[in-house]
């Protein structure tokens, strides 16, 4: 198990269909946000080929051979959970040029009415446990050096939608 605090807001699974146009990845039994492990998956796999220089052995070992949609490696990765009630946030982004965006025109437009979008984000501070097992005894190095990368990718990458403009940090509580 490995607890890990949101240092910035964390928006799980959004573009989701939901009423509001901008869903949240709400557990289906405990009604909670959550990131599917095969997302904490994902983020972990793109941590180790984009930044430790792994070699391809290595990653199809304990990721499974990217080819196949759902493929097993040597670790299991499962659905990250807060560790206690969840407190939200109201977010809001607003496009400004959303016809250039879309490809309707050629250049952007500072005539074009911006167009705010709001959405619930996790806010910064939540605890979430991360859980990963080897799927053999002898998977446990593989589970050792996953547990690494997991902390630093969550620390650096960050984890859900809009990493690129800070959301979804991580670090140990």
């Amino acid at each position: 198990m490995i607890y890990m605090k949101t240092t910035s807001r964390f928006i799980p699974g959004m573009g989701r269909p939901h009423p509001v146009e901008n869903g949240v990845n709400w557990h289906p039994t405990l009604g909670v946000p959550f990131l599917p492990g095969s997302s904490v998956k994902g983020v972990v796999r793109a941590w180790a080929e984009s930044y430790n220089k792994v070699d391809e052995k290595t990653i199809t070992r304990i990721f499974g051979p990217k080819e196949l949609e759902k493929s097993a490696g040597s670790v299991i990765f499962f659905d990250a959970l807060p560790t206690r009630h969840v407190r939200l946030a109201m977010d809001i982004m607003t496009p400004h040029h959303s016809n250039y965006y879309q490809g309707k025109t050629k250049n952007p437009h500072e005539w074009e009415t911006p167009n705010p979008i709001p959405f619930l984000a996790v806010d910064e501070g939540q605890t979430f446990v991360f859980a990963i097992a080897p799927r053999r005894l002898q998977d446990q190095e593989d589970l050792v050096q996953v547990e690494h990368w997991l902390k630093e990718a969550l620390e650096t990458m960050g984890a859900g939608a809009k990493t690129a403009v800070g959301y979804g940090r991580f670090k140990k509580p």
